[in-house]
């Protein structure tokens, strides 16, 4: 039925029809309004002329096809090494093993534009690597190219197809790998035939979620994929072309981002609906101690890997104390100069990102929890749909999402377009699915009884929640709102399309600096950003014992 158990309560009827009605006038309708405008061209007339002429254009289908191509390979490569990680983590005990635990903390929370920013600084023409190089008359390949967006993605997204598969590992019952092992099957065969096929929901939701990560990310590609147009950067180029920018090819190619996300969701649920995957509960399954030089092999990939994603943090913040004199580094010197600028003398991104993060994350925190109530214990049509509106930002770029609320709320009886709370409403809307997926998990594990007997002694349904449901899943709330926290504020790819002057924010102030080669300086605002984002992170961890970005 439409409204389900809303029907008896009044309250969360009114919370549920609210939270409908706020995706859908926020999200919603400026996604429709956009994939509409993509079928208007300039003269008004209405068909496939934008789709007409991207597809026969070859710098439009180039970028295509070199989306299609950097998601796939990125998307391979993070399968491969997450996935090969997520094994030996859940399987095998070795020495470091325990390091795999932070590379959610390490990966997930530095933002992409300080990566790359990092990864300039270290292999970049003028960079670490290089210097080193040049007496012996060597130099490196180009970071600006395929192989170095290749490798910096992958860096940045394996952890998602490691983290999934961690979590399919370790839900096993091992009862099923014991069985194909005594009928005599070898490890491999049984890793093969058992363990991996049990693994492919798990295998395709962290493909889905790599993959559309790559194609909607906006400050890699734009920083080190100049000779490699793709489709998010191209869209933005397009958009901010104030002289030759055409609206119907921004809208197409907005679009077309759109529709690769969903296709890839419908191929995802059709390979996963093929089969049934369910087992019963059982033992969990053991890690196996490795010796000799496995556990010598496995030990040095684990350092390699922990060093791979903790050197972007240590090359911040070498940098940032750096004399420079231009782009050229000084190694060796300190200054105090850049923290300064960023610190005191233009601290206006971090202020711009304070206010923003601060005014999302709120926001965001109170709808997490409402809305992952509503979907959980309150089942009905309205709280599915919810669902649904809720998980939609995840198939949308950020750039494209940027453009289409543009789009609607440049005119009409409610203008956002030129303040900051159309950017605080981007940084809601981006980020408030993992903040909701965040709250869910911990509202299954609450008994229905318990809010029931509540009930039942004459408290109504609201007092209850505050009373009864609210203190039992408090970890999970502040955990959800320091996850908003984090991602917000290293949001880029939505702001750089709606900031204006004076409301520069962190990520963008990093962006331009090195689009101009003023890395130092970049540097420095980056190793603010870091703070902005770990005090928190550790607060939560030591104060409220609340961990966010571990694994156990």
């Amino acid at each position: 039925m439409m409204l389900g158990s809303l029907r008896r309560d009044p309250a969360w009827l009114m919370l549920a029809l609210g939270a409908v009605a706020l995706l859908g006038y926020f999200l919603l309708w400026p996604v429709l309004s956009m994939l509409t405008s993509s079928l208007v061209n300039q003269d008004g007339q209405f068909g496939l002329h934008g789709y007409v002429q991207f597809f026969s254009e070859p710098a439009y289908r180039e970028s295509l096809f070199n989306t299609l191509w950097l998601g796939a390979a990125v998307t391979l490569l993070s399968l491969v090494l997450g996935a090969g990680l997520a094994l030996a983590a859940a399987r095998f005990s070795f020495p470091l093993a325990a390091c795999l635990g932070v590379l959610p903390l390490l990966t997930l929370v530095i933002p992409d534009v300080v990566v790359a920013a990092a990864w300039i600084v270290v292999l970049g023409k003028q960079g670490v690597l290089n210097s080193l190089l040049a007496p012996f008359g060597l130099e490196l390949p180009s970071l600006y190219s395929w192989w170095g967006l290749v490798f910096v993605m992958t860096l940045n997204n394996y952890v998602y197809a490691y983290v999934a598969v961690l979590v399919g590992l370790k839900s096993m019952d091992r009862n099923l790998e014991e069985a194909g092992l005594s009928l005599g099957s070898s490890p491999g065969r049984t890793l093969r035939t058992v363990t991996f096929p049990l693994m492919v929901p798990a295998l395709c939701g962290a493909a889905v979620l790599v993959f559309m990560h790559v194609i909607g990310d906006f400050g890699v590609p734009a920083i080190l994929g100049a000779r490699t147009p793709v489709l998010a950067v191209k869209t933005y180029n397009e958009f901010v072309s104030e002289m030759g920018g055409n609206p119907q090819m921004q809208t197409t190619m907005a679009s077309l981002l759109v529709f690769l996300g969903l296709v890839l969701l419908l191929i995802q649920k059709w390979v996963v609906a093929r089969r049934t995957y369910q087992m019963e509960s059982g033992r969990a399954p053991v890690r196996v101690p490795l010796r000799a030089w496995q556990a010598t092999v496995c030990a040095t990939l684990v350092s390699i890997l922990v060093v791979l994603s903790i050197l972007p943090v240590l090359v911040v913040i070498v940098t940032a104390f750096t004399p420079s004199i231009g782009p050229v580094l000084k190694y060796g010197g300190f200054t105090l100069s850049h923290m300064q600028q960023a610190l005191v003398q233009a601290p206006g991104p971090l202020y711009n990102s304070l206010l923003l993060g601060a005014a999302a994350t709120s926001a965001g925190a109170v709808f997490s929890i409402v809305a992952a109530y509503l979907i959980v214990k309150r089942p009905s049509g309205l709280s599915a749909g919810l669902d649904v509106l809720v998980m939609l930002p995840l198939t949308i770029a950020g750039t494209v999402l940027g453009i289409a609320l543009i789009n609607v709320f440049n005119s009409g009886w409610l203008v956002l377009t030129g303040s900051w709370v159309i950017m605080a409403l981007a940084y809601f809307l981006r980020r408030v699915p993992t903040s909701v997926r965040a709250a869910m998990g911990p509202l299954h594990n609450v008994r229905n009884s318990i809010e029931e007997a509540s009930i039942s002694l004459g408290v109504a349904p609201m007092p209850t929640f505050a009373k009864v449901v609210l203190p039992l899943v408090w970890p999970a709330v502040i955990a959800a709102t320091v996850l908003m926290w984090i991602t917000t504020l290293s949001e880029l790819s939505a702001t750089v399309v709606l900031y204006f002057g004076g409301m520069s924010t962190l990520p963008i102030e990093v962006f331009q600096l090195v689009d101009s080669g003023r890395l130092a300086q970049a540097s420095a605002y980056s190793l603010v950003l870091l703070m902005a984002i770990f005090l928190p992170l550790l607060l939560t961890r030591f104060i409220f014992k609340v961990k966010v970005g571990w694994t156990q």
